[in-house]
């Protein structure tokens, strides 16, 4: 079944704005809202503690921008722009589907997998800036591009719900990107907490 992109857009309003559709359902946008913040508050505690304590960033821009990148890796301004992007969709279909019935097939296994997309979503800041670790961030790519996909795939043979399914669509395609940018890095740079690396020079024109 295919879906319009006006048909997705409203799916994301009705998720997560208040009116008489979402009204009657068990949880509504606020408690998306509030899943979101603590997601994340424990981000940004986990990082400050992995940090020592600077949580700064300043610091992990220049550390970024220092990384050896390759050329199509995005500038770090679009990773902020882009998450947000990817969160409201993917808490919307998390709205969606915890609304559905409790013996809906899929269900389950759908919030089970979310859940642990959004904890490795929680530990990525602290593992790759706060440890100073490309290799960190290459493995949590890895296992969160895993997880995402396995969610898609319940949505859309169990749960049969495009809905679902189309929510994790942004994601998805940033991970095209984010895996191979977080590969090269691992391969190319030195990690500080595995006193590890660089793996491989890279050839300059694929430098950015």
């Amino acid at each position: 079944m295919a879906v319009k992109s006006a048909d997705f857009i409203t799916f994301i309003i009705r998720a997560l704005c208040c009116n008489q559709t979402v009204a009657s359902q068990r949880f509504r946008w606020w408690h998306g809202a509030a899943f979101f913040a603590g997601i994340q508050a424990a981000a940004f505690a986990l990082k400050t503690g992995a940090a020592g304590g600077d949580n700064s960033r300043k610091r992990d821009r220049k550390f970024y921008r220092n990384e050896r990148l390759p050329v199509f890796a995005p500038p770090g301004a679009a990773f902020p722009i882009a998450w947000t992007i990817n969160s409201i969709c993917a808490i919307a279909g998390g709205l969606h589907v915890l609304n559905m019935p409790r013996e809906t097939e899929g269900r389950s296994e759908f919030l089970r997998l979310q859940s642990a997309a959004w904890a490795l979503y929680a530990t990525f800041d602290a593992a790759y800036f706060g440890l100073r670790s490309p290799i960190n961030a290459a493995g949590i790519t890895i296992l969160y591009s895993g997880v995402t996909a396995a969610s898609f795939a319940v949505a859309a043979r169990q749960l049969r719900d495009p809905l679902a399914a189309i929510s994790l669509a942004p994601t998805l395609a940033w991970l095209v990107l984010a895996n191979p940018v977080g590969i090269t890095q691992a391969l190319w740079n030195r990690d500080a907490f595995w006193k590890a690396g660089p793996f491989m020079k890279p050839d300059r024109r694929w430098l950015k």
